[in-house]
């Protein structure tokens, strides 16, 4: 602005008319005035220039800005808000107040270049002082004299040619503080970071050459057939090279890489001499190199900065900060928060699987229907799916967003209310914001599983353990954050899929919700019963979304009885604290102190599950490895296989261990559907979607796992020993206490295929070690097969076919049967006394059972 203006001077009359005079000059006044330095952020608020409209901040705002001046010498903080409850501008108040104190750089960061753009728009509305990070130029002179905030994405410092400085390099820049923004969507992102990844589209004979390199080392584990299947692209899955492998061929894979390191020279640096404490993952798009945790202490101006402030949701295992950014866990388990509501939005969470709705209609149903929201309501819609592929189903009815500039133009259309959709988002369950009429209406179809390499890994790992648990509830929460973006905004969310209404359906995962996702889904529930067709389903939602007056108050006092804090989860915090300390130990060659601190936490902590005390031991068996304490690190991987048999499978095979004698099968039948409590419909669905792999398309994985699922679901004590022991047949059922079904898979073969005698052979052979582990059993040899034919010289005696025509008919009276316990409403007692009466006239008990659907073979020539 231009301060000088010609205008007469009305007060002098000795000035000529038209002469040049200076008017107040604010600013000098200002700069000139004697002023003292404010800190508190509150109180800097205060002396800022608002927007039109805003006067004060949020009452959560208020309380963590205070809580966190309070608290503002700890080293690490983490400040919790609620989605769209002012994170940012929290952020940017205690970025000034750290200027204004120490007047030395503070850098904010920010997960994506849209959200540094909107970071710095904030700071300008409120006149806070912020410049952004530019790659071809220096760092500003503003930014360096601790005059404006640096506002910058993550990889903008975290990378091996990182401009702030990287250890061993120049010399790092130091900063007095760095605030986190939205950390707990950052954690995928900064493993990308730490990760080399040799894609097979872009280099397919580099990935080749890098995968043969171990093709011996999986056929010594019995896996060349799964590793030829994977490598030539024929199956989905995760392999993750052995430890003991990786270290002994390692130094052949950096000298490979090292010709092409300036391919991954974001990355190579910090790989480049801590392959040893990396994983080596195998997938059918990939060969990929990770560490076991992100090297952040490569990174000096984040790993000496004396203030670090973590922005994050409202989540409750904050574990994941401690794991990505190695935070004090002491202090991580103190997070600032705020009870009170302020940023929670009006959501409607509904459940179609819940409903009384036909199971197969859903999906058509709401394809039906976000069409019709999109196109006739003009309402907006979105759908998340979790990948690539689960987008397909929706294709029909919506516009796919297949690439990142697609996705930016979709949500800005929305953003500016030029188009409803419906449109598809895969794997965006963070990144994108929706506010008011952009998205209305949110479909989350399907378990968000991640989709890297490591992320698959992980799942696969922790399947059923409390940390897998954990990480999916978060990623939940994350996808229903992406519409109703604050206090006053509003959005009905749509939860369906067999996996995801499965997972929400079992009470013990809701706990890792936040308090007001678990009331809304919890109202969900109650509204989703109630629904008996799609008209009710439409209405329901236009009740939403029309303001109806009885909604909004159901919503709001359910609501304000729910607005507790989350309880952090201190036994997740605790073994990642332990984790991180061994992983250094082990870095800095301590390896019996790595082994005896694992040792010590996983024999005394408490609330520790197997999968997690199994992944602790393979931990210590690999600092045993590399301590060179061969045999001891072969015990320590045969007892975390014993824990976990997700984990890798020792060189020596552990000894069998039998499967305990079932009980009666009705109990164990409603066990299981107990464990979904008020939600029993839940438990169909994650009958559905086990007994959806039963099908000649799946893996064999797959198909094996499925089909020990189903036994396990009809009550039956069931296994898969030749994954576990490298013996025994592919599937065990134990029907009771004395006999037992010795399952061969041959589901992916042609259907014209007949039995071969070298098949058979598999099948005596199965039957005889199950005669030297369960002598007091009898057993029946069984062959899942798409016919009852066999060779002429096979003699198949006894054994039984159970085609997929069988199989099928076995599935829909499992079914039935499931369908009427999980429709009762009465107490589990008396559902045992139910289920009992309904088993009796079943074809589902053991003697019924083999009779109905096991079928002798006969000679294909007959």
């Amino acid at each position: 602005m231009d301060y000088q203006k010609k205008v007469p001077n009305k007060r002098d009359k000795n000035i000529p008319r038209g002469a040049s005079v200076s008017m107040v000059d604010f600013k000098k006044l200002r700069e000139s005035k004697t002023q003292s330095i404010v800190i508190e952020p509150i109180e800097i608020f205060r002396r800022l220039p608002k927007p039109p409209g805003i006067n004060d901040v949020y009452i959560s705002q208020a309380q963590v800005l205070e809580a966190w001046f309070n608290r503002r010498n700890e080293r690490d903080i983490v400040i919790k808000l609620h989605t769209g409850g002012g994170k940012t501008l929290v952020g940017l108040l205690i970025a000034q107040s750290i200027l204004n104190e120490h007047r030395e750089p503070v850098i904010y960061l920010s997960p994506t270049v849209q959200l540094v753009r909107q970071t710095l728009e904030k700071a300008q509305q409120y006149s806070i002082p912020a410049v952004t990070y530019e790659k071809s130029t220096d760092f500003p002179d503003e930014f360096l004299a601790g005059k404006s905030v640096l506002i910058c994405t993550y990889q903008a410092l975290f990378n091996g040619r990182s401009r702030f400085g990287v250890r061993g390099g120049s010399q790092a820049l130091m900063a007095a503080a760095i605030i986190l923004d939205d950390a707990h969507v950052a954690f995928s992102t900064m493993r990308d970071m730490f990760t080399l990844r040799v894609d097979v589209s872009s280099d397919s004979d580099s990935y080749t050459h890098l995968t043969n390199i171990f093709r011996n080392d999986f056929q010594m584990l019995g896996k060349s057939g799964t590793f030829d299947d994977l490598v030539s692209g024929k199956e989905n899955g995760i392999l993750e090279v052995p430890y003991w492998s990786w270290q002994a061929k390692s130094e052949q894979v950096r000298e490979f890489l090292r010709n092409k390191a300036e391919v991954y020279k974001f990355v190579w640096p910090f790989l480049r001499d801590n392959f040893d404490y990396c994983h080596c993952l195998i997938s059918r798009n990939a060969f990929v190199i990770t560490p076991i945790f992100p090297l952040v202490d490569l990174i000096p101006t984040f790993t000496d900065c004396p203030h670090r402030i973590f922005m994050s949701a409202t989540i409750g295992d904050d574990s994941a900060i401690v794991r990505t950014f190695d935070a004090n866990p002491d202090l991580v388990a103190k997070p600032i928060t705020s009870n009170s509501l302020a940023g929670v939005s009006e959501r409607m969470i509904l459940a179609p699987e819940l409903m009384q709705l036909p199971p197969d209609d859903v999906l058509q149903m709401l394809q039906e229907l976000s069409k019709a929201m999109a196109k006739q309501q003009k309402v907006g819609t979105v759908i998340l799916v979790p990948s690539d592929a689960t987008a397909k189903q929706w294709m029909d009815v919506a516009t796919f967003a297949d690439s990142t500039e697609k996705v930016v133009t979709y949500v800005k259309e929305l953003q500016e209310n030029k188009s409803q959709g419906p449109f598809v988002f895969a794997n965006r369950y963070d990144g994108i914001d929706l506010p008011g009429s952009a998205c209305r209406l949110l479909i989350l179809s399907g378990l968000p599983r991640g989709s890297s390499e490591y992320e698959q890994y992980r799942a696969n790992t922790f399947a059923g353990g409390a940390e897998l648990i954990s990480a999916l509830a978060q990623r939940i929460e994350q996808g229903m954050g992406r519409a109703a973006r604050g206090s006053g905004d509003y959005c009905v969310v749509i939860v369906t899929g067999k996996d995801l209404t499965a997972w929400l359906g079992r009470s013990a995962h809701l706990k890792f919700l936040t308090k007001s996702t678990h009331a809304q889904f919890e109202m969900g529930q109650e509204i989703s019963r109630s629904v008996t067709d799609k008209e009710e389903l439409h209405e329901t939602i236009m009740r939403c979304l029309n303001r109806d007056k009885d909604w909004m108050e159901y919503h709001a006092e359910t609501l304000a009885e729910r607005t507790e804090s989350t309880e952090e989860d201190k036994n997740s915090l605790t073994q990642v604290a332990v984790e991180r300390k061994v992983f250094q130990l082990m870095r800095n060659g301590y390896f019996e102190k790595t082994i005896a601190k694992l040792e010590k936490h996983w024999q005394e902590a408490a609330g520790i599950d197997e999968k997690s005390r199994g992944w602790l031991k393979q931990l210590a068996a690999r600092a045993a490895h590399y301590w060179g304490k061969t045999d001891l690190a072969q015990k320590l991987q045969q007892q975390a296989y014993a824990d976990n048999t997700n984990l890798l499978r020792p060189q020596v095979i552990p000894p069998y261990v039998p499967l305990m004698k079932p009980g009666k099968q009705a109990e164990a039948i409603v066990t299981q559907i107990a464990s979904y409590k008020s939600l029993r419909r839940g438990y169909l669905s994650w009958f559905n979607q086990q007994v959806s792999q039963l099908v000649p398309e799946a893996s064999a994985t797959q198909f094996e796992q499925a089909l020990a699922s189903l036994g396990y679901m009809l009550g039956f004590g069931t296994q898969r020993p030749d994954k576990i022991y490298d013996k025994g047949p592919d599937v065990l059922w134990l029907l009771n206490d004395h006999l037992g079904l010795v399952i061969e898979a041959k589901s992916r073969k042609n259907h014209d295929n007949v039995l071969t005698k070298k098949e058979h052979g598999q099948l005596l052979n199965a039957e005889q070690w199950f005669k030297k582990e369960y002598p007091n059993y009898s057993c029946i040899r069984v062959s899942v097969h798409p016919n009852i034919g066999a060779t002429k010289n096979t003699v198949t005696n006894d054994s039984k076919a159970l085609t997929i025509e069988k199989l099928n008919q076995l599935i829909t009276d499992g079914r039935t049967l499931l369908v009427e316990l999980c429709e009762s409403v009465v107490s589990d007692d008396e559902l045992v006394v139910r289920c009992e009466q309904l088993l009796a006239n079943s074809t589902l008990r053991p003697e019924s059972l083999i009779e109905e659907y096991l079928v002798s073979f006969k000679d294909s020539e007959e």
